[in-house]
């Protein structure tokens, strides 16, 4: 049934339920927190909006700064060990918020939130990187995504349906943060053994450094759209379409990131990223045209299907470019650095209200985005020519070989 997914792929079942699991946990667990986390400190209360604000943009960046300590440390010590502590600690460390509540804890609570997200993140991508081979690189990488938000969707239906108490959003981040043990279970999750290259060598390599330039200006890009949201009116018109979106988006992302892994696998990354960016940009352009709920739900579904291409991608990207033992580097730069630079459009732009005049914003976003591909055409393909060649041509071989055998049917 799902042969078109799993074909020629050398990675073992149990190991590749262990790759899924351990990362699609705790992405999830960080979608989720972020979604809830005023909830959790202030359950039904009203924060004081600069304080919220403040609170995620510490998050995000605790989030960052943890994730290249705990890249650091995983480097020099046992991976498996290493990412219990980490899974242990995310179940614990927000149990005090059924004690301390408030808007005097929230930048505390954000702090020990992107400790607990980002201190095995670029651990558990290193072991998807080391775990896969480039060929199937791709599909392992759009099942991933896929599973994480299927458990983000159910997470928000059971927090909404149970009620947005700190009891039951703790409930949900202790069982979605203990999916990751299943993956200790399953596999011995050790690490190679090869020193890390320094960080010098990594930014001197010109493709990394396209594919970066790339991922850059799409973040730059998100972090505009961003604040233009908040400007929004506060109506039920589009709260209702903000809730309507969400659910169908992450569904889409999943089906769009399974999708652009098949096509990674097939004819490389550089087109998948390049249609991502073309979705994105239509969906920009919209928002150009009126911002309406209509459009303002249709930006948030095409907008949430390039994202389920560009986060497949580039999570294959660093992994074929990194030589073994480096991959917590190449995601540190390659995810990390990015997203500080929309934290800091967004975060800046949030806590001092600015927000951009919509009559030039679609033409920016347009430019942005236009530009955003050039480096991709520069780069190298990072999936062997050789690979494409192969399964290109045993694709070939299959259809004339079924075409051979149904001419011999008897009719």
């Amino acid at each position: 049934m799902f042969g078109f997914l799993t074909k020629d792929m050398t990675i073992s079942f149990r190991k590749l339920l262990a790759v899924i699991l351990l990362f699609s946990s705790s992405f999830a667990w960080f979608f989720i927190f972020f979604t809830y986390f005023e909830n959790l400190i202030s359950p039904g209360l009203s924060l004081d909006s600069f304080l919220a604000n403040a609170g995620s943009v510490i998050f995000l960046i605790s989030c960052v700064i943890f994730a290249f300590i705990g890249g650091a440390i995983a480097e020099k010590v046992n991976l498996r060990k290493f990412l219990i502590l980490w899974i242990l600690f995310g179940l614990v460390v927000l149990l005090p918020l059924i004690f301390f509540r408030g808007d005097e804890f929230l930048i505390f609570f954000a702090i020990l939130g992107g400790l607990a997200f980002g201190l095995g993140f670029t651990p558990s991508l290193a072991f998807f990187a080391e775990s896969t081979t480039p060929d199937e690189r791709g599909r392992v990488a759009g099942v991933m995504i896929l599973v994480a938000f299927v458990l983000v969707v159910f997470s928000s239906v059971a927090i909404v349906a149970l009620g947005l108490e700190s009891i039951t959003i703790l409930s949900v981040f202790v069982g979605v943060k203990s999916i990751g043990f299943l993956s200790l279970l399953l596999d011995p999750v050790a690490r190679s053994k090869n020193k890390a290259k320094p960080w010098r060598m990594i930014f001197s390599l010109k493709d990394f450094n396209y594919y970066l330039l790339a991922l850059v200006l799409f973040y730059v890009a998100a972090g505009l759209v961003s604040l233009l949201w908040i400007a929004l009116p506060n109506t039920p018109e589009y709260e209702a379409a903000l809730r309507s979106a969400n659910i169908i988006r992450y569904i889409g992302l999943g089906i769009f990131a399974i999708l652009a892994g098949i096509l990674a696998d097939r004819i490389g990354r550089k087109k998948p990223i390049i249609l991502g960016l073309i979705m994105l940009g239509a969906g920009y352009a919209i928002v150009g045209l009126m911002t309406t709920p209509e459009t303002y739900f249709v930006n948030l579904l095409l907008s949430g299907l390039a994202w389920g291409v560009i986060m497949v991608v580039y999570l294959v990207v660093p992994a074929d470019l990194s030589p073994p033992g480096s991959a917590e580097r190449f995601y540190a730069i390659g995810w990390l650095l990015p997203l500080m630079i929309y934290i800091g459009l967004n975060g800046s732009g949030r806590l001092l209200g600015f927000v951009p005049p919509v009559d030039i914003f679609s033409a920016i976003l347009s430019i942005i985005l236009f530009t955003s591909i050039l480096p991709i055409l520069y780069a190298v393909e990072t999936l062997s020519e050789s690979k494409i060649r192969e399964r290109r041509f045993r694709d070939y071989t299959e259809k004339v070989g079924k075409i051979i055998q149904d001419s011999k049917k008897p009719e």
